[in-house]
């Protein structure tokens, strides 16, 4: 887990497998940093629900980059009942993002995210407004040049302070309502990987990201949580082989709850998935198949966004 900003933002490397940050960090803009395995140009990716019934397109997002690998548009178009779509445009002066600015189709939720940084070039604020979007995020760094903290203050007087431990690997969110009830959160990291996170409380409850077996599972702990994750990343640092086959005795307890998980997909040549299944477990299982279309800067292309019917029909069975 890096958090360093550098002029270009090229030092940021916070990498979650592709998924998205769970807690304040700053913007995330080279391509890397959204999971790809080689340089993309553009990424277009459609979710399909599918069940007895046939199949339908629910959401569907494109994301592209310039040619040095950053992030400049992206866009999520969703179906069906509610239909919206929103696009996000990054906006680069001089070779540093200057501002984030969505457009909606319900123009409540338009809003620009302004970037300031000092004399260095070092991030220091992020001011975010709109009718729903009323913020300002501030950051803080160590001797070392990494961020050290990101505080974030509503405008409704709500605030968000992450604190990063880089010895530790370990990112600490404190939340405060605009009533003032309080909360905080750990996300454990494992290199760039999240590992777990869990909400501090009287029955506490962690979440691992099981990525070699494509899952995230909850398990009620009655010890410190925070130990208790750190001993478990010991034993993943001290015997990989091991530690993956005393974490599946974990995800296969009868206390422990899957709540995501991908049972299948496919992936290309240079790494990158284009199929999957996904499931959602949290409320009540939700199935999607989702593909994948990938040109890379090099103008080579792979995947295609189209509902693929003999993987529907491979994966149907599973649940």
């Amino acid at each position: 887990m890096r958090i360093k900003l550098c002029i270009l933002f090229s030092a940021i490397a916070f990498v979650v497998n592709g998924q998205d940050v769970k807690h304040l960090s700053p913007p995330v803009l080279y391509w890397q940093s959204f999971g790809f395995k080689k340089q993309v140009e553009v990424a277009k990716t459609v979710y399909y629900k599918s069940d007895s019934l046939g199949y339908e397109p629910t959401m569907a997002e494109l994301v592209a980059f310039n040619k040095e690998g950053n992030i400049v548009q992206k866009h999520i178009a969703i179906f069906g009942r509610y239909p919206s779509q929103t696009t996000y445009s990054y906006i680069y002066r001089n070779g540093v993002l200057d501002s984030i600015k969505a457009t909606a189709s319900a123009k409540n939720f338009n809003s620009v995210r302004k970037m300031y940084y000092d004399a260095k070039g070092k991030l220091q604020k992020i001011i975010a407004t709109g009718i729903y979007t009323n913020y300002t995020d501030t950051y803080a760094y160590d001797q070392a040049g990494m961020v050290a903290s990101i505080e974030r203050k509503h405008k409704n007087g709500a605030s968000v302070n992450a604190s990063f431990d880089h010895k530790t690997n370990v990112v600490v969110e404190k939340h405060r309502s605009a009533s003032g009830i309080t909360s905080e959160t750990f996300f454990v990291y494992e290199g760039d990987e999240l590992f777990a996170s869990f909400t501090t409380s009287d029955k506490t409850t962690v979440t691992f990201y099981d990525n070699y077996h494509r899952s995230h599972f909850k398990t009620p702990v009655n010890e410190n949580a925070l130990s208790y994750v750190l001993n478990w990343r010991k034993k993943k640092q001290a015997n990989l082989t091991d530690f993956q086959d005393q974490l599946s005795v974990l995800r296969d307890a009868r206390t422990t709850k899957i709540v995501y998980d991908i049972p299948a997909e496919a992936r290309n040549q240079q790494g990158d998935w284009i199929k999957q299944l996904q499931i959602d477990r949290q409320l009540s299982t939700r199935r999607q198949l989702v593909f994948q279309k990938l040109k890379y800067a090099d103008g080579t292309e792979s995947g295609s966004t189209e509902m693929d019917l003999l993987f529907e029909r491979k994966v149907q069975k599973i649940k």
